[in-house]
């Protein structure tokens, strides 16, 4: 035409390509949503998505049950990215933490002082971690000591005790292999939805510090072995630093995944 519109009967470039361009934006409109890619760190697309992602790693040996409950359905659907037990304590920094939005550590004893001090600093400044079992409760090098206020103070940040520095290797002390799990703090958003059940397990003895919550508990049903008549199931840190610790004093593999990945998703926005 004299106006320089378009020819009747003929589209344009741009006409022709505004369905691909309807497409792509439906693809990563679903893509975002379903979780199929992480959005959630790109600064635009980030407030779309709301960076609803949670990026774990586990420190250790974690056990087929917890593998299962990062990697399900559920997980997915969660939108919880399981990275795999790719650190290894030998070589961590606080840089290679911070990358993940909650580091679970189980199924390793025995860890270093520079490990203890760089997870220590790193929860102090706004670290999740999630605590199970024994993991660290031994330093190498030092078999008289025992517990997580040795070699780098990861005590300060775990609501638990457990042992003591001792003149000899103290045995860790085992609670209930059964008995019913109750839930103490009703309301809690790692509770929510979870009922008091039969209990199957391992716990492990350990008792709360001053700065710490107690969610759940188990009271034994086989006492009769001289274990305590009821011993703590999870443990949450409250008030001293901006990062957030939850401590399981059993393997939270086997038994409830909603109460695992309710965990996971409570951490993710919580301080202190």
């Amino acid at each position: 035409s004299m106006y320089g519109g378009p020819i009747a009967g003929k589209t344009t470039h741009l006409e022709s390509s505004i369905p691909l361009i309807l497409i792509i934006i439906l693809a990563v409109f679903i893509a975002g949503n379903f979780g199929l890619v992480n959005f959630g760190d790109v600064p635009v697309l980030g407030s779309i998505f709301g960076g609803k992602s949670i990026k774990v790693t586990v420190i250790g040996k974690p056990t087929p049950g917890l593998i299962n409950h990062l990697t399900s359905k559920d997980a997915r659907d969660g939108q919880i990215w399981y990275a795999g037990n790719g650190l290894r304590q030998e070589l961590l920094t606080e840089g290679n933490l911070k990358q993940f939005d909650v580091v679970i550590l189980q199924g390793q004893p025995v860890c270093d002082r520079n490990a203890r001090k760089i997870i220590t600093n790193w929860v102090k400044g706004g670290g999740k971690l999630i605590v199970i079992g024994d993991a660290c409760t031994r330093v190498d090098g030092d078999p008289a000591a025992f517990g997580w206020d040795i070699g780098g103070l990861l005590g300060e940040v775990i609501p638990a005790k457990i042992g003591g520095v001792t003149s000899e290797k103290e045995p860790i002390k085992y609670g209930c292999s059964s008995g019913t799990y109750r839930i103490i703090e009703f309301g809690h958003p790692i509770t929510a939805g979870i009922k008091d059940y039969q209990f199957s397990g391992r716990t492990i003895e350990v008792y709360p510090t001053s700065n710490s919550k107690v969610l759940t508990a188990v009271d034994c049903s086989d006492t009769s072995r001289g274990n305590m008549p009821t011993t703590y199931g999870i443990l949450e840190s409250s008030g001293l630093f901006s990062g957030k610790t939850v401590y399981f004093s059993y393997d939270p593999g086997a038994t409830s995944a909603q109460l695992f990945l309710n965990t996971l998703k409570y951490m993710k926005n919580q301080k202190g």
